[in-house]
């Protein structure tokens, strides 16, 4: 079946398809809100094939908080842990699919801070193949991935580095945890001398 299409004043098709039957049965189901398109280019491209399933659910999560927003979020699309646990994305490796996503140029993101009381602020995604409501084009990181190999050995750099990362962490929070029970055994010493004394 050919597709028709509308001529032009100078006798050329211009690209639109002709007839409201047509466009009906090729356009999109009725009532079926805001769509976000996502370009053949980045369907076909090696980043794409690389992701996980994880990450790719994750995308999904950003993909549908843009399409509730209107596509008027780019940039600061929200994904909370809830809402990522809730598309089956298990919450000790939500940070390893950012960080996949990011590192395959597909999403980027701001990390937001963990913390209590009013201070509290959740991290900001941006799909890249999208631009930005304050005039940021399409960025595109996917596209500087030129094979198969290069998008496996970015998802794996990635997960070292966030691995070198936890492990900083850890070690500082043994150290501070050390100073803490140092300080406590320092505090209770001088009164079991005294109640030893009397």
């Amino acid at each position: 079946m050919t597709v028709m299409r509308k001529i032009g004043a100078h006798n050329r098709s211009s690209g639109a398809i002709a007839g409201k039957r047509m466009r009906q049965a090729l356009g999109l189901p009725k009532g079926s809100g805001f769509c976000v398109p996502i370009p053949l280019h980045l369907l076909e491209s090696h980043a794409w094939a690389a992701q996980s399933s994880q990450c790719r659910k994750f995308i999904d999560v950003l993909m549908a908080e843009h399409a509730a927003h209107g596509g008027a979020e780019n940039g600061n699309l929200k994904a909370p842990y809830t809402q990522l646990r809730a598309r089956g994305i298990r919450g000790e490796i939500v940070l390893d699919v950012v960080m996949e996503a990011k590192a395959l140029g597909i999403a980027d993101h701001v990390r937001g801070q963990r913390s209590y009381g009013s201070k509290r602020a959740p991290s900001e995604y941006r799909l890249t193949w999208l631009g930005t409501p304050d005039g940021l084009p399409p960025t595109n990181e996917w596209k500087s991935i030129k094979s198969p190999e290069e998008a496996i050995a970015r998802k794996t750099n990635a997960r070292e580095a966030l691995a070198r990362e936890r492990a900083i962490k850890r070690a500082r929070r043994a150290e501070r945890l050390a100073r803490q029970a140092l300080v406590t055994s320092d505090a209770s010493t001088p009164s079991d001398r005294r109640s030893g004394a009397a």
